[in-house]
C-alpha cells in the first residue's frame, strides 16, 4: 500500500465534516485536490469510502472502519513525534561511565558544574574499567584511556595526562620500597615479589603518602600532594612513563538527544587540551 499521510489526512478531514469543499479551506488545498485525493485513496483500497452527490457526501460502512484506524494510526504517530520531542528536551537521564583512574574529585566537579546549568538532568555514573558497554548498560558515554574504539562507536581524544614517579619525602630512591604501578594492565613479576599491588589510584597514593611504597601516577592524582610536601618527584627505575591518554567515546549517530549532546559538548570543553 503506498497511500501517504497527507492523502489520509485528507480523508479524515473530508469525513469529519461530511464536506469536500470546507475539508479544502482546512487543509488549504483546492477542492478538486481534495477529490483526486480521496478517489485515489478509494481505488487503491478497492473500496468506496464516501458517497457523494451534488448536496451531500455520506460515509460507508466500510468508510466507517477505515476512518477508525486512521484516527488511531494518527493518534500514535502523534505521540511517538510527541516522544521523539521529549527526547529533545533539556531533561532526563544520562549514563555514563569513568575508568577507576580517573580522579574522582574532578569529575564530581564537573558533574556540579554542568547540572547548576541544567538541574532537570539527572546523570547516573558507572565506574568500571571494562570496555563501556553501551547496549548491555545502556551507557550514553564513556571517559576511557587506551584505543576504546569499536563497531558504531566514536573515540575522540582529549587529552593526555603527564605520569609521574614519586615517593615518600627523602625516600623516593629506597629500593627497598615496592614500586606501584596501577595505570599498568597487569601486575608484573617484580610486583608480585614485592608483595604489594593495587589498581586502585587512590590507594597507591595512600600507600606512598603513608612511606610504605613509590608509583608511578598521573600528575593530576597527586599535584596537591607534591605542592604541601607530602610526596616527592623523582626519576623512576622504569625510565619515564607514557603520557595516560583519555578519550570521550559515545555512539556514531547523526542526531544524539539533546541533553547527551550538551554534556558531551561540556565534557569536551572542559577536559580537551
Amino acid at each position: 500500500m503506498t497511500t501517504d499521510l497527507r492523502t489520509l489526512e485528507t480523508f479524515i478531514e473530508v469525513a469529519d465534516g461530511l464536506s469536500f469543499a470546507d475539508a479544502g479551506r482546512r487543509l488549504g488545498l483546492p477542492a478538486s485536490t481534495v477529490t483526486t485525493r480521496i478517489k485515489s485513496l478509494e481505488s487503491e483500497l478497492g473500496v468506496r469510502l464516501l458517497d457523494r452527490s451534488t448536496r451531500s457526501v455520506a460515509i460507508t460502512a466500510e468508510g466507517e472502519i477505515f476512518l477508525l484506524h486512521c484516527q488511531k494510526a494518527l493518534h500514535e504517530l502523534t505521540l511517538a513525534r510527541e516522544a521523539v520531542g521529549a527526547a529533545q528536551q533539556t531533561s532526563g537521564q544520562i549514563r555514563v561511565s569513568i575508568p577507576t583512574a580517573f580522579p574522582m574529585d574532578q569529575f564530581a566537579g564537573l558533574v556540579g558544574q554542568f547540572r547548576s546549568s541544567y538541574p532537570d538532568i539527572s546523570i547516573r555514573v558507572y565506574v568500571d574499567d571494562r570496555p563501556a558497554s553501551f547496549i548491555e548498560d545502556g551507557v550514553d558515554l564513556a571517559l576511557r584511556g587506551g584505543a576504546p574504539g569499536g563497531d558504531g562507536l566514536i573515540a575522540r581524544h582529549l587529552a593526555d595526562t603527564e605520569v609521574i614517579f614519586v615517593g615518600p619525602p627523602g625516600r623516593s630512591g629506597d629500593t627497598d620500597l615496592p614500586v606501584l604501578q596501577p595505570l599498568a594492565r597487569r601486575a608484573s613479576v617484580r610486583d608480585r615479589l614485592e608483595g604489594l599491588t593495587t589498581r586502585s589510584l587512590q590507594l597507591s597514593l595512600a600507600f606512598v603518602i603513608t612511606g610504605q611504597a613509590c608509583a608511578y601516577l598521573p600528575r593530576q592524582v597527586c599535584k596537591d600532594n607534591l605542592a604541601t610536601g607530602q610526596l616527592e618527584e623523582a626519576d623512576g627505575p622504569d625510565g619515564v612513563h607514557a603520557p595516560l591518554p583519555l578519550y570521550l567515546v559515545y555512539h556514531d549517530k547523526n542526531h544524539l538527544p539533546k541533553r547527551i549532546q550538551l554534556f558531551k559538548d561540556f565534557l569536551i570543553e572542559q577536559l580537551a587540551n
